[in-house]
């Protein structure tokens, strides 16, 4: 797949991008070594324009955290990680933080070898609103000899503001402070006679505190990239492609060498219509019913601000914020409406929020997307594509999460179907290699009553009588084509990415094999396409037309080097098997319903010849691709 949006962790992007720019500070830092060059910086510092924020210099102390780097010479000549890491954990192949006391600066780590480099010191330029300008390390242990960690702070912070000014990290055009205020008493008296022939101005007195404002944090650091040479904004102009207005280039060599890749299939030339198509749905996924729609649909959303902003910095609420961690607890839905639960017959944010009693202020659909899209799979798609089933009628039901990711880190949010489905006994299994080791085999049954409220209990029960709800979880921490258990009523995916891992490849032959009903959601509706043609390559079966999701998540993802619209469960599709000599039954989809009210007639026969058309040339070009 050629875009990873919605799909890497945020906090590899960013992570990837501080690499960049600090890479880029260092060989800059060495090119303006003597004092003409640095007058003449000093010079060119001094005509760029005032910035009227005032800007700040942090510099942090470090006592406890160490790391070691697998390979120093690949982070030095090339990209801080592979093309392959998609999550936290993969890091650890590239870089590895440890605990480290001041006794430990000599040793070397048992497990690699290699020495352990500790950070002393951690300078960081923000403005008064936090967003990141620069940084630099004073390193200690191992590293010390090397780096010139004995150096005092003051030239240091000087060759960091000044890259900063000249090239801020958080984009946005060179410029200087007309104000600098700094978090160290000592380092704030001997910088202002530096920074005065820069023409920057000190505070009167030294920042107290984590920040100028009580409510000081880090927005959202979203700096665009070009698509195929990986080059930031903050080192040239980045502008999106004329036609489809969806990928990001730097510079007209670059756009051309993705129009003509070889094969023609891959190149943007195939894409680029397509795309166009995949921009126009923009304004139709962020039609939203909350209050905040227009904020969290913005390109530019600030995710960081967002959640800072309401006190969403705990729990669940943690893993969507790159600056938090905490303990997991519930999301605060306390039991269920007392009133017969009926079927959502929209199939809606709003009919949802409306029955709960939410407000549309509250953003508890970002958490819910899932529990509600697998709600939405069970009671309005899979009876109209697989009637045979009866699902609606079924007193239990077993559901397969295959290759289960973020959704196992919102895991109590699943309650929620058992407060919408009262009458079914749901058993969830979740599978996939992602998932700890340690919970392989485990299983668990959640229990409500009007008395002692939720328990958790090791294993499984037979399912309660009085008005007790339940909910049986499962976990198998292997690929889905290693799995052994019964045959599921229903197997589904979130956010699947059929290209993105190798898995895939066996576990789509499997749901062939067993011919369940399975269904996927996917970010964008370019990763629905690379999804059919993976499916036709692995199974020679196919997908059904995709269809925007009513409960997918309001929060926009933006892309690091394209502009399309990405939300978590945006869309939705079934897998329509390749039809078996032994099976007497020829499964024939049927036409989704549209997630909102049709715009206009059907298309004419000549639109579906189109698009049947297209769909070929995709699986053809998945096929090429492999």
């Amino acid at each position: 797949m050629e875009f990873v949006t919605g799909y890497r962790a945020e906090i590899l992007d960013f992570a990837e991008l501080l690499f960049s720019w600090y890479r880029r500070f260092l060989l800059d830092s060495a090119c303006r070594r003597g004092s003409e060059r640095r007058k003449r910086q000093e010079g060119s510092i001094r005509r760029l324009p005032p910035d009227p924020a005032l800007w700040v210099l942090h510099a942090l102390p470090n006592r406890a955290l160490a790391f070691t780097v697998a390979d120093p010479g690949q982070q030095v000549g090339g990209r801080f990680y592979s093309e392959e890491a998609l999550a936290l954990g993969d890091l650890e192949r590239f870089i590895t933080f440890v605990g480290a006391g001041e006794e430990d600066e000599e040793e070397a780590t048992p497990e690699t070898g290699q020495p352990l480099w500790r950070v002393d010191h951690l300078l960081l330029v923000t403005d008064e609103h936090g967003s990141i300008l620069g940084f630099d390390f004073q390193l200690g242990g191992s590293c010390a000899g090397a780096t010139g960690a004995e150096q005092p702070l003051e030239p240091r912070a000087v060759a960091l503001l000044c890259h900063s000014m000249i090239c801020p990290l958080g984009a946005g055009e060179p410029r200087r402070p007309k104000l600098l205020t700094v978090g160290d008493a000592a380092l704030h008296k001997s910088l202002e006679p530096l920074l005065s022939r820069l023409g920057v101005k000190m505070s009167k007195g030294p920042m107290r505190g984590w920040g100028p404002k009580p409510a000081f944090t880090f927005p959202t650091t979203r700096v665009r990239a070009c698509h195929v040479c990986k080059r930031y904004s903050f080192e040239g102009q980045v502008t999106a492609c004329q036609h489809c207005r969806a990928v990001l280039y730097c510079s007209e060599r670059c756009r051309k060498l993705d129009w003509n890749r070889s094969p023609e299939d891959i190149g943007h030339q195939f894409w680029c219509q397509r795309m166009a198509g995949y921009m126009s749905r923009t304004r139709e996924l962020a039609n939203l019913p909350f209050t905040f729609t227009a904020e969290v649909t913005s390109e530019n959303f600030n995710k960081e601000g967002f959640l800072s902003a309401r006190g969403l910095t705990r729990g669940y609420w943690a893993g969507e914020s790159m600056l938090v961690r905490a303990p997991d607890y519930g999301v605060g839905l306390q039991g269920g409406s007392e009133k017969p639960v009926p079927f959502l017959q929209s199939g809606s944010w709003k009919e949802y929020y409306q029955w709960r009693g939410l407000p549309l202020g509250a953003p508890l659909a970002v958490l819910l997307s899932y529990p509600l899209t697998a709600y939405y799979i069970i009671t309005q798609l899979a009876p109209q594509h697989f009637p045979e089933l009866n699902i609606l009628n079924k007193q239990s039901l077993k559901i397969h999460v295959v290759e289960a990711g973020k959704e196992f880190g919102v895991l109590m949010v699943f309650w929620e179907l058992s407060v919408l489905l009262p009458h079914v006994s749901l058993e969830l299994l979740f599978v996939g290699d992602a998932l700890p080791p340690q919970l392989d085999g485990q299983q668990f049954l959640l229990q409500r009553d009007e008395e002692q409220g939720v328990s958790v209990r090791p294993g499984l029960a037979p399912r309660c009588k009085g008005g007790r709800r339940e909910l049986q979880f499962g976990f198998s921490a292997r690929p889905y084509h290693l799995l052994q258990a019964p045959k599921p009523d229903l197997v589904i995916g979130f956010n699947s990415g059929f290209a993105l891992k190798e898995t895939w490849r066996s576990s789509l032959p499997r749901l062939q094999s067993l011919r369940v009903p399975a269904y996927f959601t996917e970010c964008s509706e370019y990763s629905c396409a690379v999804d059919e043609a993976a499916v036709s390559m692995a199974t020679g079966g196919s997908a059904s037309p995709a269809q925007i999701n009513p409960f997918r998540s309001p929060f926009r993802q933006a892309g690091i080097d394209n502009a399309m619209p990405w939300y978590s469960n945006a869309f939705i599709f079934h897998l329509i098997y390749k039809a078996s000599s032994a099976s007497n039954h020829r499964q024939t989809p049927a036409p989704l319903p549209q997630a909102l009210p049709p715009s206009g007639n059907a298309d004419p026969p000549e639109a579906a010849r189109s698009r049947r058309k297209e769909k070929r040339q995709i699986r053809a070009a998945g096929r090429r691709r492999k």
